[in-house]
């Protein structure tokens, strides 16, 4: 009996370890909102750790500014494509959390995220979505000028994705993302 509620006590601290998705957003490290995270013009993410050099724009949804995507593309010389996509996105001040990609596109003001990887621009490869079992994901918006279209934020998400291809990983993680962009109408 002793080693039962042992192994249930082990097994609930393991669970709890992941976070549970209502957990509330916390962005590390803390910034100075005084000064800008990055210059105009400029992004940045680090995907499983290593810098990801992708070129990203921001763009209003076709007859709604009141919401934005944020998009990355990364093209590799061995004709493979990277694509990582944030969208809902609010056009306000605030922190966000992320949540999975509705292909029915709900149109909430929550942010969803999602990422891909392609060959030769049209063979689709495999698809990663967010891993609803870790907390911590979010989006937050630190500047935002409705006047000359200017957004300025950053953003955390953990991607899973199944696979059959042995050169993909199974999941991803887009930490330490930044940007401060022009949204495109």
């Amino acid at each position: 009996m002793k080693h039962l509620i042992f192994a249930l006590a082990i097994t609930l601290c393991y669970s709890c370890s992941k976070g549970a998705p209502d957990e509330p957003i916390v962005p590390s490290p803390p910034i100075d909102t005084i000064s800008h995270i990055i210059e105009l013009g400029k992004s940045s993410v680090l995907k499983n750790g290593t810098f990801w050099e992708a070129s990203f724009y921001a763009r209003y949804y076709f007859g709604d500014k009141n919401r934005f995507f944020l998009h990355g593309d990364l093209f590799h010389s061995n004709a493979l494509q990277e694509g990582f996509r944030l969208g809902d996105i609010p056009c306000k001040k605030g922190i966000y959390p992320v949540e999975r990609q509705h292909y029915l596109r709900l149109n909430n003001s929550i942010p969803e995220s999602s990422f891909y990887v392609s060959l030769d621009l049209d063979q689709y490869l495999n698809g990663y979505n967010v891993d609803t079992t870790l907390a911590n994901q979010y989006v937050e918006i630190l500047y935002y000028d409705s006047i000359n279209h200017i957004v300025e934020g950053r953003f955390q998400t953990f991607l899973e994705g199944p696979t059959t291809w042995s050169f993909l990983p199974d999941s991803i993680k887009m930490t330490e993302g930044k940007f401060h962009l022009t949204i495109k109408e």
